[in-house]
């Protein structure tokens, strides 16, 4: 059955074009059913809401209402979501808006902060041949649908849903979760944690870049049919899978370590199971290099280059508010080098004192190892 979506505009012809556009797509009429509905102006418009029984709510940024007087008065979309999530308590909030409404920093500031708010996206984006906004949004809407049918709202519930072990649920109730024992979860909060912390921050669940890393082979090696085959029982199967993929950390270990025999299960793992693959495979597996060095196996990812990189070439990086449980976020000597999106604010004072040497050193580095 087709997700029944809401779209939420002042503007008519924005409402026309976009319905048109929902139900030409062959991908979006598919998966989509949606209604156009002008902004709100009375409770008997959200009554028009409620009846259309939404499954994902799409809301303009900008919004002008024209009071008594005829005369316009400005509302944001923020501000819209913020009431339609006390109405809609269990549907996804989209604010569907386009790259010039607001700059990249309230953006990100907006998305990070607005609990009300699940997703953002630009509306000359999401029917782009090579988006994949329409698959996320689908995936967003039937993860919240998963959540709201749910009959037992309990943690060991939750669990399943996410397809946790006994040790991954350990570890995931240390990862701030919103569920406390004995009282049930709302789905908005449950959502928001999956997503954002869950999925987000590498630790109990790795993207392809930290599971290549993890096993020292290269993200090309990783994703390839027979090691992709291989590692299969460690994929995430669970609500709000992402179109790029995870994989357990525990589950990953455990295929690993189930594939070495006793002499490369005595190396460190980063080397005993790329050793373990050629003796299957019987040919060469190529190693996960430091960005940094090109030294193999790398042991750590750059937060800001998403690219392996030795420890020893790396800085401890606070960009965020992980949980402790989770990785420890660390930038590469090559990213405080060469990228503009480096924040040296995001180092401690001890390490912020050696970028000024890191800059000028030459590639390959004869560093001294730095935690």
């Amino acid at each position: 059955m087709p997700i029944k979506v809401v779209y939420i505009d002042d503007v008519v012809q924005d409402l026309l074009k976009y319905k048109a556009k929902f139900a030409i797509d062959s991908r979006a009429r598919e998966k989509f059913a949606i209604e156009p509905i002008n902004t709100p102006k009375s409770p008997g418009d959200y009554d028009r809401i409620s009846k259309a029984n939404p499954e994902l709510l799409l809301i303009d940024y900008n919004l002008d209402i024209p009071d008594e007087n005829n005369e316009v008065i400005g509302i944001s979309g923020v501000t819209l979501s913020t009431e339609l999530r006390k109405r809609f308590s269990e549907v996804p909030i989209v604010l569907f808006t386009r790259k010039s409404v607001f700059r990249i920093q309230d953006y990100t500031k907006i998305k990070e902060t607005l609990c009300s708010i699940d997703e953002i996206v630009y509306k000359q984006d999401i029917f782009k041949a090579d988006s994949s906004i329409l698959e996320e949004l689908y995936k967003l809407s039937a993860g919240y649908k998963t959540l709201r049918n749910q009959s037992s709202r309990s943690w060991d519930a939750l669990m399943k849903l996410l397809g946790a072990s006994q040790s991954d649920m350990e570890l995931l109730e240390q990862a701030e979760s919103p569920v406390s024992y004995g009282k049930g979860w709302a789905a908005a909060s449950v959502a928001a944690w999956i997503r954002n912390i869950v999925l987000e921050f590498p630790g109990i669940l790795y993207d392809q870049v930290y599971a290549s890393m993890l096993l020292g082979i290269s993200k090309g090696a990783f994703q390839s049919e027979n090691v992709q085959e291989t590692f299969a029982p460690a994929k995430y199967k669970g609500i709000f899978e992402p179109p790029d993929g995870r994989w357990w950390k525990s589950k990953l270990l455990n295929v690993a370590y189930s594939m070495m025999n006793k002499k490369e299960r005595e190396l460190p793992l980063r080397d005993g199971f790329p050793a373990a693959l050629e003796r299957r495979k019987e040919t060469a597996i190529e190693r996960a290099k430091c960005v940094f060095s090109g030294e193999s196996p790398a042991d750590w990812v750059c937060h800001v280059l998403k690219k392996p990189v030795m420890i020893k070439y790396s800085l401890s990086y606070k960009a965020d508010n992980r949980p402790t449980v989770m990785d420890e976020a660390r930038v590469s000597f090559e990213a405080i080098r060469t990228s503009n999106d480096f924040d040296e604010r995001h180092v401690d004072p001890l390490g912020r004192e050696l970028i000024p040497d890191i800059r000028k050193m030459p590639k390959p580095a004869e560093s001294v190892s730095v935690d």
